[in-house]
């Protein structure tokens, strides 16, 4: 919005979806003229197109979301999993992600030592200090306590989970995990529809 504001307004997109060959120069400061008005409002139709229908439809993947993990809990304290999972620093790096938020809290399956220097040991939780020391002396691969490995019947157990993010400590039993993790790919999802309408439509 502050680039609209001082530098230009750009491509605009109709509702239908395509964008508007002819881009607006002007910045709201400067002020528009007739024909580059007539086209931000096109740009401003399908913003308030997208807040009216697509929000519904990115809520109703939400309501999806819930309804198949809502059982997921954190059921008991330990399954002795210890096949776990390898993360990899380079494909954190290719997807765009930080190597460091991916393995702090997760507790790993094997000894992490820096020149010999053991950092963390098997069995204990990657704290924030220590993740951003495995990231700062490049190693490549940490291979940790993961859900998608845990061998619970029902459930998640605490050491697979990890930490609780919101506390930084280790989760405790019981907690809707299903749930929290639902709304995690959901929300964001509602709030991308809302940014069409901030944004006037911009391409």
């Amino acid at each position: 919005q502050p680039v609209q504001m001082s530098g230009m307004k750009g491509l605009v997109i109709n509702p239908a979806g395509q964008i508007i060959e002819m881009p607006v120069k002007s910045s709201f400061k400067e002020g528009f003229g007739v024909l580059e008005y007539f086209i931000s409002t096109h740009g401003a139709r399908k913003g308030t197109a997208d807040t009216a229908l697509r929000t519904s439809t990115a809520g109703y993947l939400t309501r999806r979301l819930v309804d198949v993990s809502h059982e997921v809990v954190t059921s008991e304290e330990d399954c002795k999993d210890q096949t776990g999972f390898e993360m990899f620093k380079q494909e954190a790096d290719e997807i765009g992600q930080n190597f460091i938020f991916k393995i702090a809290g997760q507790i790993t399956l094997e000894d992490i030592r820096i020149d010999k220097k053991l950092i963390v040991k098997k069995g204990e939780i990657i704290d924030w200090e220590a993740a951003r020391k495995i990231a700062e002396e490049g190693i490549e691969k940490v291979r940790i306590r993961s859900p998608i490995s845990c061998k619970s019947v029902r459930g998640i157990c605490l050491k697979c989970y990890g930490w609780d993010l919101g506390l930084n400590k280790l989760i405790k039993r019981g907690r809707a995990i299903g749930i929290v993790a639902a709304q995690a790919i959901g929300e964001p999802g509602t709030q991308l529809t809302m940014r069409t309408f901030h944004t006037g439509g911009v391409a």
